[in-house]
């Protein structure tokens, strides 16, 4: 993403100009109105445009009041939900960008609710998402238009409030952009090493900007004086080293509690020996996407000066076939001393977490969270579009769901069906690492669950919403960086 925008608010519309662009947000019952601003002949057009003010109608024309400028009405039918506002903001910002102008008017008075501080977050977000693009191998031909440089949103409400809101709203996107680009970048480039290294560069930068973060990697050496057996049988089949990722933070003033964020960071996933079709794996760059939310959570995590001591970690690896890849059969030893039989090299993404987990629960945290994409089960189940998330603390599930209701990131709790772990049954080890096709998702919670180490625990399968084959919302094709936008609204809060 490039620079931030220069966004104002104002409670009415300044002088529009010949490169400006006006984007009105239109109800069904506001046409008429609009009409009659603008004179008979727009009236006319828009009737016979059939704009009916539904979501998704648009209509554009061109008008000299205020000065020439460009006019695009955007139908609205309600505004109260959170990923609503955001897509009207992302939609005007990109109208903007596609127009080539430099200067956005979006108004949106009578619109929005009495909360103008989150009303104002919300907006930004949408727009400076909206200029989000993955441009590092394009050509300058295949750049799209970059222009758009300011926005001045119209709305009633406190200004003071709304600036504050603007600046929280630009915060939270920017560590979006941070997580979408680590995953949008081709596994050849975003190797572990990378990752690793990305997560340092990061560190130092907060450091700079007066955070108290710090980066420590563990290089296979040490993940092997630790015992992580389960991590290192992933990695071993790869010429890429391991490289175990482990980020703090620590607030300016007291802390609320610590926080262990745990990233799946399986920078790229073949299935090894249990090897996936060529377009099962054409998006496995993506598999690190819990990795790049947590990481990109952090840029958020200290510029927002949340209340929390918070530890990120991933332990970074590939999973591909050679000659010492693991193979199915094997038995490994985890951390904590469980042995696991691999019975699919296609389910290591569970393998890596479990020995993160091990070294989160060994920080003494109150709470961690771990985030995946982990299972296609969980696309089965819930769509494109929802994060499965399962845990037995109802409180906290509560907490989370709300969250992620608030920051527009779809949600939906699972069970953790104990008498389901009898799948994970394995005549030479504690447990294997899949259980039956039928409840693949739950099987993996639970799973996971072995590695708690008796925590206060979650686990949030990304599979569906961190890879986009076909935009929404906010979202475009590739990253999204789901669920970065939820885990800075859930610290943003007092913990359940």
């Amino acid at each position: 993403m490039s620079s931030m925008l220069q966004i104002d608010w104002a409670s009415e519309i300044p002088r529009t100009q010949a490169d400006n662009l006006l984007v009105i947000a239109v109800a069904k019952d506001e046409i008429d109105s609009v009409a009659r601003r603008f004179g008979q002949g727009v009236g006319t057009a828009l009737i016979n445009s059939r704009f009916e003010g539904n979501a998704g109608d648009s209509f554009r024309f061109s008008t000299e009041e205020g000065g020439f400028c460009q006019v695009l009405l955007l139908g609205v039918e309600t505004l109260d939900e959170t990923a609503a506002l955001r897509k009207l903001a992302f939609d005007a910002a990109r109208a903007a960008k596609e127009s080539g102008v430099r200067a956005l008017i979006l108004d949106l008075r009578g619109k929005l609710g009495d909360d103008h501080e989150r009303v104002a977050k919300l907006v930004a977000e949408g727009l400076e998402l909206a200029g989000y693009g993955y441009d590092r191998y394009l050509g300058e031909d295949k750049r799209g238009p970059g222009t758009l440089e300011a926005v001045t949103v119209v709305a009633e409400g406190d200004a003071d409030l709304r600036q504050r809101g603007s600046r929280r709203g630009q915060i939270v996107a920017a560590a979006i952009a941070k997580a979408r680009d680590l995953g949008n970048g081709p596994a050849e480039l975003v190797t572990p090493s990378f990752l690793a290294e990305a997560a340092s560069t990061l560190a130092g930068e907060l450091r700079e900007a007066g955070h108290d973060v710090r980066c420590e990697i563990l290089d296979v050496e040490a993940c092997e004086s630790r015992s992580m057996g389960l991590y290192l049988a992933v990695a071993r089949g790869s010429s890429e080293p391991a490289k175990f990722i482990h980020l703090s933070y620590r607030p300016k003033g007291p802390s609320k509690g610590r926080i262990c964020l745990v990233g799946k960071g399986v920078t790229f996933d073949s299935g090894g020996y249990s090897i996936k079709p060529s377009d099962g794996m054409l998006q496995m760059k993506l598999d690190m996407g819990g990795a790049a939310a947590v990481i990109g959570s952090m840029h958020g995590i200290a510029h927002l000066e949340l209340p929390y001591e918070v530890h990120v970690i991933s332990a970074a690896a590939e999973n591909m076939v050679s000659g010492n890849a693991y193979r199915l059969g094997d038995v490994f030893r985890a951390s904590n001393g469980k042995t696991v039989e691999i019975n699919n090299t296609d389910a290591e993404g569970r393998l890596t977490l479990a020995d993160a987990l091990v070294f989160a629960a060994s920080l003494e945290p109150d709470l961690v969270i771990d985030f995946a994409t982990l299972t296609g089960a969980c696309i089965v189940a819930l769509g494109p579009h929802i994060c499965g998330v399962m845990t037995r603390d109802d409180a906290l599930a509560s907490e989370w769901l709300a969250a992620g209701e608030r920051a527009g990131e779809d949600m939906w709790r699972l069970p953790l069906p104990k008498p389901l772990m009898a799948m994970l049954d394995s005549k030479i080890a504690d447990l294997r690492n899949t259980g039956e096709r039928a409840g693949g998702a739950l099987t993996a919670g639970l799973f996971l669950e072995q590695f708690a180490e008796g925590k206060r625990w979650m686990h949030v399968d990304i599979a569906g919403p961190a890879i986009v084959d076909k935009g929404f919302g906010v979202n475009i094709e590739g990253s999204s960086g789901v669920p970065v936008a939820s885990i800075l609204e859930f610290l943003s809060r007092d913990l359940p």
